[in-house]
């Protein structure tokens, strides 16, 4: 389990440097300040949406396999529960993109 904190922190640390240096381009300080908060936001909406969706993902795909297991004719019907914790990761892609461009 401890591993897994290293790697997770790790993987954090890499997105938000990926996305620091847009702050380098502004031209005062104050465009300096607002762009790199935009990048801080932008990364913890879009990692926590990620974390969200995964641990969705995890929990939804593991019953749905076992319900599946049991009885074949459900599967179709199991899809939805996949397709909305999906719709977590996407949605926070979204949020991400609009805090960066300010929409």
């Amino acid at each position: 389990m401890r591993i897994w904190r290293s790697v997770l922190a790790a993987i954090a640390a890499l997105a938000l440097a990926a996305l620091l240096p847009a702050a380098a381009y502004a031209q005062t300080p104050a465009e300096a300040a607002i762009s790199s908060s935009k990048a801080y936001a932008a990364a913890i909406a879009m990692g926590l949406s990620a974390l969200g969706a995964g641990y969705a993902l995890a929990k939804a795909g593991a019953a749905a396999a076992a319900a599946v297991a049991e009885r074949p004719e459900i599967a179709s019907n199991l899809l939805i529960y996949l397709a909305l914790g999906e719709g977590l990761g996407i949605y926070g892609l979204l949020v991400a993109i609009l805090i960066i461009f300010a929409i």
